[in-house]
């Protein structure tokens, strides 16, 4: 769900990685960029490890990379190794009720959820963490 700050975070983060391709840069550093603080951070830089797009070593001179080029990893790579739920958050309509409305949400719900995650997809997958850098950072 985008109603949180860990995918704009994220999207910073990298955006920081990409700008300082091949450097191992540490969490502080990274926290200080992002304006969180380096526990918070290091768990967001664990689930993007976890997903492929960031690589790390720990220990003096140690830190986060990106895991591979920048032009390879999209903004899709980024909401998917983040976002668990669907976009839409839904109350529990009763599904049993005797009002016709009540009883269609579910199906209602569930297909508008899966079109936004298409458009969700459709957008995300066109730009690039060198896109952003390019973009906006250069």
């Amino acid at each position: 769900m985008l109603s949180n700050t860990q995918f704009s975070m994220a999207v910073h983060l990298m955006c920081a990685l990409a700008w300082n391709e091949g450097k191992l840069i540490g969490s502080q550093d990274l926290a200080h960029s992002v304006g969180t603080n380096p526990s918070f951070l290091r768990g967001l830089i664990s689930v993007l490890r976890e997903a492929g797009l960031v690589d790390t070593r720990q220990g003096k001179g140690g830190g986060s990379t990106l895991a591979r080029p920048a032009g390879t990893i999209t903004l899709l790579d980024v909401y998917r190794a983040l976002e668990t739920s669907q976009p839409l958050k839904v109350h529990r309509p009763d599904c049993g009720s005797d009002c016709i409305v009540a009883r269609r949400m579910k199906n209602l719900l569930h297909d508008l959820n899966e079109k936004l995650e298409d458009t969700l997809a459709i957008e995300l997958k066109q730009t690039t963490v060198a896109d952003l850098v390019t973009e906006y950072i250069t």
